[in-house]
């Protein structure tokens, strides 16, 4: 094999893809991070309204030879914590995740309606992360059952609609079935291979910090 095409296999399935979940609380984040990793107790996992996870945390497997980090966040819209403190945690998920995660996963609940609650933390999401954030992420739905057609739960819903589309209509359901998760890496991975193996990096963080700093004295 030559260099240049050993090259392009590295990019179409990186050895490592790193993986950061974004959320509100409740939406079951830990509980898909367990079921990524195919292991059920790494994360801790139950459903409600306070924060089971107060800080990121970071764990690793590996599924079809290839490594998998996942990193879990504190959610957002906790009534344990100001919004700001969680934004701050959720910060360090880039550095837990170096040199930099390949995709963040904006995980919803089928079970919840796409609302401003919702279009709010989605905006926090982009104003902590910066411009380039769409970029590099994929909307993650929960608690689907075998036979929910996500595309009629987003269609119906014009903002919910509007994410999916800056996501460039990357979207997964987390359902019952056996081949869910590989299917969602499946997807991870071609969105890689189609950046050409770039991910998010602490520098595009710094940007970001550095202009919400410029609106704020504006």
């Amino acid at each position: 094999m030559s260099d240049s095409s050993k090259k392009e296999v590295d990019i179409l399935l990186p050895a490592e893809l790193r993986i950061v979940l974004l959320g509100m609380v409740g939406v079951g984040k830990s509980s898909s991070g367990n079921k990524i990793l195919g292991q059920e107790n790494l994360f801790d996992s139950k459903p409600g309204l306070s924060a089971v996870t107060e800080k990121c945390q970071k764990k690793t497997g590996n599924i079809n030879n290839q490594n998998l980090v996942v990193v879990d966040t504190p959610g957002l819209l906790s009534i344990d914590k100001t919004e700001e403190e969680i934004l701050r945690e959720i910060k360090t998920s880039i550095n837990l995740a170096e040199p930099g995660p390949h995709v963040f996963l904006i995980v919803l609940s089928v079970k919840e309606k796409y609302t401003k609650k919702e279009e709010d933390m989605v905006k926090s999401i982009c104003d902590t992360f910066g411009k380039n954030t769409m970029d590099y992420t994929m909307v993650l739905f929960t608690h689907g059952e075998e036979g929910t057609k996500i595309e009629d739960f987003f269609s119906g819903n014009k903002n919910l609609h509007k994410l999916i589309k800056k996501c460039k209509y990357g979207y997964h359901l987390l359902d019952s079935r056996p081949e869910q998760v590989p299917e969602l890496l499946k997807k991870i991975n071609d969105k890689v291979q189609a950046a050409e193996g770039r991910y998010y990096t602490a520098e595009m963080l710094q940007e970001a910090e550095t202009a919400l700093q410029q609106q704020t004295v504006h």
